[in-house]
């Protein structure tokens, strides 16, 4: 295999001749250009024009290193799921290629946080994929940094020429563009609209105020780093479920999905999960204390099909989230996570709906998951040798196994390898980032 490898500092000789024989080891297993950071981040843009690197940063070495791909990886599984080869939206990562994105002047652009933590991003991501228009994605890295050409926060979006940056705004925008596919939800309909903006508007008088601004734990911390008061919490919920018990449907402003869900949905996806391990017993979809508020979370992740398919994150990742800020380590975790996992509504039927038309999604979530393992399968690999997730000699057998285990049922149990690579995915993947919470389920629920 030809591996070419270029050192900007020629004083590290004796290092450069133990990377190239690290590499003669997982080199097959990156592709053109594999970017394998420290951060837990194995599921890389699967946009097939982006660049990424090999950053070795243990090593301390400034080095590009340029792979020759091997393609041999799961090519039966790759022949039974096209959609793993027919080209996705431009997903570009600025985090991962800091150069000007290619332009796109007739298509909607959406620039969002990368990780899926920030809830303002949400809101516009989710309306964009409700209105299921086509649109390319600019990521930005909030936390390790922008790039020099992007000013101003996150989100933001040009349409039509015109560039929005406040997340309701882009909300409205979207909804009026011309560019939308038919049958897809009015997010301001005409007899509502005022309707949509008072419950919109209601929000900030609802959710607990002066807290730490963040984009990553919004409406938890006071300014000194402690968690909100549980009074404070729970006055939030009972308004929430006064307000939703006012309507005549199961969403805020009716029977169908308006931009006052959009605007409510991030905070309130957040707080099911992390309420519960802030303060214990205080879980917002307790049907009996807040019974209006438990059908609206249902209604969302069971009619709403863009939601549960890719937008909505899952508890393992808001527990990440919450360990950030050094909380949800506790013991009694895992229970939490069980509970949310129960209390969730049906969405068996959201993948179809969401996936139709769209010829770069496989036909279940299964396959969705096993579809996307196989789109990023080098720098996935090499990110598991790398972190001890993998070994070298058996790191293609053991993703084969997983991706057998979500196309064909084939348990992992009897795969040592397999299992260790299956347990080293799930603490690593991030969602809504790396696939939807669909996809992301059917993976961690293999056994």
């Amino acid at each position: 295999m030809h591996v070419t490898v270029r050192v900007m500092n020629f004083r590290y000789k004796l290092m450069n001749l133990i990377l190239v024989n690290w590499l003669r080891k997982v080199g097959r297993y990156c592709d053109s250009y594999a970017h394998v950071r420290s951060s837990f981040m194995p599921f890389l843009s699967s946009s097939s024009s982006a660049l990424t690197f090999l950053l070795l940063s243990s090593l301390h070495l400034p080095v590009i290193i340029s792979l020759n791909p091997n393609p041999t990886i799961c090519n039966d599984y790759a022949t039974r799921l096209p959609s793993s080869s027919v080209p996705e939206p431009l997903v570009y990562d600025t985090a991962l290629n800091p150069s000007p994105p290619p332009s796109s002047p007739d298509r909607p652009v959406l620039f969002r946080e990368r990780n899926g933590w920030c809830p303002y991003s949400e809101r516009a991501w989710l309306a964009f994929e409700l209105k299921r228009v086509d649109y390319d994605t600019i990521l930005i890295d909030n936390m390790g940094g922008r790039p020099s050409w992007y000013s101003g926060t996150t989100p933001q979006a040009m349409i039509e020429g015109d560039k929005i940056t406040e997340s309701l705004d882009i909300v409205k925008r979207i909804d009026a563009f011309k560019g939308q596919t038919e049958n897809t939800p009015t997010l301001y309909p005409k007899d509502k609209d005022k309707n949509v903006d008072e419950v919109i508007s209601l929000f900030k008088d609802v959710f607990p105020k002066f807290t730490r601004p963040s984009s990553r734990a919004a409406f938890l911390f006071r300014s000194g780093g402690m968690p909100v008061e549980r009074k404070t919490f729970e006055r939030t919920l009972y308004e929430t479920d006064e307000l939703l018990k006012k309507t005549d449907g199961h969403f805020f402003c009716g029977e169908e999905v308006t931009a006052a869900d959009v605007a409510w949905a991030p905070f309130l996806e957040r707080y099911a999960v992390q309420l519960p391990a802030l303060h214990d017993g205080l879980r917002p979809r307790d049907e009996e204390r807040w019974p209006n508020l438990s059908l609206w979370y249902k209604a969302m992740e069971e009619k709403v099909p863009a939601y549960p398919s890719r937008v909505q994150g899952d508890a393992e990742s808001w527990r990440r989230v919450l360990m950030q800020q050094g909380f949800g380590n506790e013991a009694g975790f895992e229970k939490l996570l069980e509970a949310a996992a129960d209390e969730r509504g049906d969405s068996s039927s959201c993948w179809p709906m969401f996936a139709e038309g769209r010829q770069w999604l496989a036909n279940s979530p299964r396959e969705e998951a096993a579809a996307r393992l196989l789109r990023n399968k080098g720098p996935i690999i090499a990110d598991a040798i790398r972190n001890g997730g993998a070994n070298c000699d058996s790191a293609e057998e053991a993703l084969s196994g997983i991706i057998s285990g979500l196309v064909d049922g084939v348990e992992l149990k009897n795969n040592e390898e397999a299992v260790k690579l299956h347990t080293f995915l799930c603490e690593r993947v991030c969602v809504p980032r790396d696939m939807g919470f669909l996809p992301a389920r059917a993976m961690r629920d293999l056994k």
